[in-house]
Formats: structure tokens, sequence, C-alpha cells
């Protein structure tokens, strides 16, 4: 952990394999600039709407289960759980099926 920090790398899971991949944070800072800067499609956000969004979907879901719109179960299956949620973010993670040969 202390190597991590010290060499400005970053551990990242893999998706779906389990497999930890160890890279350079400035290279993942590179490719997520270019990746914005291609596509357009994030945006730098100023704060964290995290909990304001959390806050207004607990709103609407009481809402709906007050109108009957759903049923207490479905109430309780989409309940989102505050230790639990987090922000979706931009990061870029190796396949590890692909061998990569330097």
């Amino acid at each position: 952990q202390h190597r991590l920090q010290k060499g400005n790398y970053i551990l990242r899971e893999t998706d779906k394999s389990g497999i930890f991949h160890i890279g350079n944070s400035v290279d993942y800072e590179k490719k997520a600039e270019a990746y914005r800067q291609k596509t357009g499609a994030y945006i730098e956000l100023d704060s964290n709407p995290l909990w304001s969004v959390f806050d207004k979907v607990i709103i609407l879901l009481n809402d709906l289960r007050s109108k009957k719109y759903i049923l207490s179960w479905q109430l309780d299956k989409m309940m989102p759980k505050r230790e639990t949620v987090q922000l979706a973010y931009l990061y870029f993670i190796p396949k590890p099926h692909k061998v990569i040969h330097f």
C-alpha cells in the first residue's frame, strides 16, 4: 500500500473477473482527459451531488408508496442504502483476457 502511494500508482479491480490491475495514476488521468475531450460525454463536477440525489430518490419512492403506485415489498427492494450507495465514476481498466506485449 505504501509503495502504491509513494509510486503514484492506482490499484483497480477489473470488471467481472476479480483480477487486480496496477497502473500509473498519471496514465489514468491522461486517458480520462482524452476520453472526455473525444466524447464530450462527461463534465467534471464542482461538488458532490450524491446526497442531494439520494434524498430525492427517497422522497420519490416514499411518494410512490403513499400513493399506492408501488407495493411495500417493491419499496423495500428499491430503497437505496446510505452505507452502500456511491456515484458512478469514469475509470479505465485493461481487459484481463487480452495479452499486452511490451
